[in-house]
C-alpha cells in the first residue's frame, strides 16, 4: 500500500497531467507554456520540473497512460504488446474483429485525447515523434503477427495491410474524438470491422 507521501506525489502528478491535457487540447501543444500548466495545476514551475524535467517527459507520461488504459504491455524482446489483437487477426472472424474494435471504441473518450495531444506534440518535438511512431509500429506489428500465424497472404504484403488497417482505425477515432465530424459510432465501427475483415483476413477475396 502506497505511503501518504507517495499518494500525495501521485495526486500532484495526476493533477499536472489533467490540467496539461485540458490546456493542450484547448490551446494546442506549442502554444501552451509550462507556467500555464503549473498555474492551472495549483503548483509552481519548480514543482512541475521536479516531476517532469522536460515537456517530452510529460509526453512520455501521456503515452504510459494510454498504454495503461489499453492494457498494452511493454518491454524489450516482447513478441507482442497486445496479444488479444494478434489472436483476433489470426482467427480472422468478423465477429471477433468487431468485438475488439468496439471494445477500443468504448475507450476512445478516455485515451484518444492523450493520443491527439501526442500527435500535435510530434509535429514540433522529434523525440515525441519517434516515440509515437514506435508506438504506432507496435500496433501494426501485432496485426502482422496475426497474419503471419494464420499463414495468410504473401509475407511482403503484411506490413502494408496492417498499416492501412491501423490508419483506418486512427482516422475514424480521430474524427470521433476531435468532433470535426461525429459519425454514428456504431455504424463507423461496423464499417471499420468489415474493412478489416477484407484487408486482414481476405474475406471476399
Amino acid at each position: 500500500m502506497p505511503s501518504l507521501r507517495e499518494a500525495q506525489k501521485q495526486l500532484t502528478r495526476d493533477t499536472i497531467v489533467e490540467r496539461a491535457l485540458e490546456l493542450f487540447t484547448g490551446k494546442g501543444y506549442a502554444a501552451t507554456t509550462i507556467d500555464e500548466i503549473a498555474a492551472a495545476a495549483g503548483t509552481t514551475r519548480v514543482t512541475f520540473y521536479a516531476y517532469y524535467p522536460s515537456r517530452t517527459d510529460l509526453m512520455k507520461d501521456f503515452m504510459a497512460r494510454v498504454n495503461a488504459v489499453l492494457d498494452r504491455s511493454s518491454g524489450p524482446g516482447r513478441p507482442s504488446t497486445a496479444a488479444e489483437l494478434v489472436d483476433v487477426v489470426c482467427s480472422g472472424e468478423l465477429a471477433g474483429i468487431l468485438a475488439w474494435i468496439e471494445s477500443r471504441a468504448a475507450l476512445w473518450p478516455v485515451f484518444r485525447p492523450y493520443l491527439d495531444v501526442l500527435s500535435d506534440a510530434a509535429a514540433v518535438d522529434a523525440d515525441v515523434r519517434s516515440m509515437l511512431e514506435a508506438w504506432n509500429e507496435e500496433v501494426i506489428s501485432d496485426m502482422v503477427r496475426g497474419m503471419e500465424l494464420a499463414g495468410r497472404f504473401p509475407a511482403e504484403t503484411w506490413h502494408l495491410r496492417a498499416t492501412l488497417a491501423y490508419k483506418q482505425l486512427d482516422y475514424v477515432a480521430t474524427l470521433w474524438t476531435r468532433r470535426r465530424l461525429e459519425p454514428n459510432r456504431e455504424h463507423a465501427v461496423e464499417v471499420l470491422a468489415d474493412s478489416w475483415h477484407h484487408l486482414l483476413c481476405g474475406a471476399g477475396s
